[in-house]
């Protein structure tokens, strides 16, 4: 069997165990885990690497643990190895939800503060990541799967009879022949809708909402709101532009903020000014100095990690 089965693998027997922590004595969850199970000659491979590191660390203690679990799988990376103890092993456990809590830094694919990537996944779909942003790519047979952990991508995505979805800490997204954007926020998920629709649930027990074109939905755990207009150029920041339409100045710093190491603080009395325009992404002191052009104030910078938007004097 290939490493990279075996990392996909040991990935979902982990992700199976935090599911059966999460809800034990679930007969459903207990169902699915057994058609997993018994599905695959590896995914069996898998589980029982995964009791067998849990009755190996039982003794050890904490760093005695760590290297004994990344050195009994020399064959796999040793990030992937290390993801799947912290999605299946500790004191605690991790539920099915503290799988989106990991460091961002153990994510398959993510961009630092202030960088972009635009890639091509094995089955042809485009995606692009946003300035801070992580997701995991879980491909298997049945499925086509990325998690959105921090930040936010855009989606075009390939022909191929698996569903392919997105989930966020809110729920999960199914693309119905589309391109769409997705954002995690702290509190709750925002869907842009570019062409064709992409169907939403957020709760097993509620109905899919389908959201068209031109559409934006933002949806948390409470039961979907109907959607709203979308901007066309609400992806622009795929073309290092930041298009804004008559916005508190307030709200448009926070979005540059996302782009740029430190802090830009705006002083109360100028929060509420009325901006639009489009900005450079790439340069946010020039994007700085464009507002400071547009509007009645001045840009005080004290170190490049600490700036202050006033009321020009």
């Amino acid at each position: 069997m290939s490493a990279a089965k075996q990392r996909l693998a040991l990935r979902d027997a982990a992700q199976w165990h935090a599911r059966l922590g999460a809800a034990p004595g679930c007969a459903a969850t207990q169902g699915q885990w057994q058609a997993w199970h018994q599905q695959d000659a590896l995914h069996q491979w898998a589980w029982q690497r995964l009791q067998n590191f849990q009755a190996e660390l039982a003794g050890l203690s904490g760093p005695l643990a760590r290297h004994t679990l990344l050195a009994g799988e020399p064959r796999l990376d040793r990030r992937s190895v290390l993801k799947g103890l912290l999605l299946g092993i500790g004191s605690a456990g991790l539920a099915w939800s503290g799988y989106r809590q990991m460091p961002v830094w153990m994510a398959d694919l993510r961009t630092r503060t202030g960088e972009r990537r635009n890639l091509t996944l094995d089955d042809g779909t485009q995606i692009a990541l946003n300035t801070a942003s992580a997701v995991d790519i879980r491909y298997d047979a049945n499925q086509r799967l990325i998690i959105l952990r921090a930040g936010e991508i855009w989606l075009q995505t390939a022909k191929d009879p698996r569903p392919l979805k997105v989930r966020s800490a809110q729920g999960e997204m199914r693309a119905l022949g589309t391109r769409f954007s997705v954002r995690q926020f702290d509190d709750h998920t925002q869907l842009d809708v570019f062409e064709h629709a992409v169907a939403v649930r957020n709760a097993p027990e509620r109905a899919e909402l389908i959201v068209q074109a031109g559409s934006r939905l933002d949806f948390g755990a409470s039961p979907l709101p109907d959607p709203r207009p979308s901007s066309p150029q609400q992806a622009d920041w795929r073309n290092g532009r930041l298009v804004i339409d008559d916005w508190p100045l307030q709200r448009a710093l926070e979005e540059l903020q996302r782009y740029r190491s430190g802090f830009i603080q705006c002083a109360p009395e100028v929060a509420g000014l009325r901006v639009s325009g489009a900005f450079p992404l790439d340069d946010s002191d020039r994007a700085l100095a464009a507002i400071s052009q547009a509007l009645p104030v001045r840009i005080e910078t004290r170190t490049r990690f600490w700036v202050r938007v006033q009321p020009r004097s």
